[in-house]
């Protein structure tokens, strides 16, 4: 789609937010402020008591892009298309992942090499992960994720999305006027212009 915008792009971001608030399950859309990108930021860099790190890769490559849109979105919104949630070592490896789809859980659940920590998270058995060394760390990592319907615009360019930490989700939330329901959660969606 190709979209007529001003020098300032504002143009362009009111029809990328239109495109948005049509997706079913989608229940507010909104630019996130730079107070909230400094917010969120502190939110994640404060994660010192956790016992197994987590890292939002995915919210520092969405804070990153020129423009972020925050939106909040109830369970009718569509399955994101790849894991939010992995558990990982300092040298890649992948020690357990989300389960995203039915389907996704029934197969795993089929396996014999697979612990499930919860209903949608599989934990790698040790015979699978062996080989991985002691001095490795391991943590939780909250990766960029696609948002493949704004690649209809021809104007925009880095497209990603994430989640944000428990805490950053609940501070939205409350922000913008929505209960702290579980089957209520938010989503940054981060885009460049294209120069």
């Amino acid at each position: 789609m190709t979209v007529k915008n001003d020098d300032t792009g504002e143009i362009l971001i009111e029809n990328v937010m239109l495109s948005i608030k049509k997706l079913k399950g989608v229940l507010h859309v909104q630019r996130l402020s730079h107070e909230d990108r400094k917010s969120l930021m502190e939110m994640e860099s404060s994660r010192n008591g956790d016992v197994i790190p987590v890292i939002n890769k995915g919210l520092q490559e969405c804070l990153n892009r020129e423009f972020c849109l925050i939106l909040i979105k109830d369970e009718n919104f569509r399955t994101a298309p790849t894991p939010t949630v992995l558990l990982v070592t300092d040298k890649g490896r992948i020690l357990g992942q989300e389960l995203l789809s039915p389907r996704e859980k029934e197969i795993y659940h089929d396996r014999g090499d697979v612990y499930f920590l919860s209903d949608d998270f599989v934990l790698f058995k040790p015979d699978k992960i062996l080989e991985r060394t002691l001095n490795e760390k391991e943590f939780f990592l909250l990766p960029p994720v696609p948002f493949p319907e704004l690649e209809e615009f021809d104007e925009i360019s880095e497209v990603t999305s994430c989640s944000p930490s428990t805490r950053g989700d609940s501070y939205l939330k409350e922000k913008y006027g929505y209960p702290q329901d579980p089957h209520i959660a938010t989503i940054i969606v981060g885009f460049s212009l294209k120069k």
